[in-house]
């Protein structure tokens, strides 16, 4: 899907998934595994935010949760979603800078993870708690995959 063509119609509150593919460190080693483990297309997902005509990604990474530009994560998969609410920011929001748990997300792809628990976070728990509050039953999904299905 090209960014171009997409970006307009992009929403705060839709899932954006990435697919990665790249073995340049010890960092993308570990993803490229738990993928191979899993058996998933997706490696990460965060939600869309559109603020001041600008448009970042809402996600939990190595460094925490944080606020980036979209178009530094090409290429993506764009799942629209049908409603942001005010609550569902303030949650994102007030989450920025809290940590990033790779334990977590151990946890997760094991299928052991209790999310929401704590204030460390993987990406798909993260995703999955802002979610739930735009009204979204997402159940116990806690990996990019779980997550991208159960909102297609």
């Amino acid at each position: 899907m090209k960014y171009l063509y997409t970006r307009d119609d992009i929403r705060s509150g839709d899932l954006i998934a990435l697919s990665h593919n790249r073995w340049a460190s010890w960092s993308d080693v570990q993803v490229m595994v738990i993928r191979v483990f899993r058996m998933t297309e997706y490696s990460h997902v965060g939600v869309a935010w559109r603020i001041c005509g600008r448009l970042f990604i809402l996600h939990a990474i190595g460094g925490g949760v944080s606020i980036t530009p979209l178009s530094l994560n090409l290429p993506f998969y764009w799942l629209p979603l049908d409603q942001w609410t005010p609550e569902a920011e303030e949650y994102a929001l007030s989450t920025v800078g809290q940590r990033y748990s790779k334990w977590q997300a151990i946890l997760a792809g094991l299928g052991m993870l209790r999310g929401g628990t704590d204030d460390r976070w993987e990406c798909a728990e993260w995703a999955n708690m802002v979610l739930r509050r735009c009204g979204h039953d997402v159940g116990d999904a806690y990996t990019p995959d779980e997550l991208v299905d159960r909102l297609s």
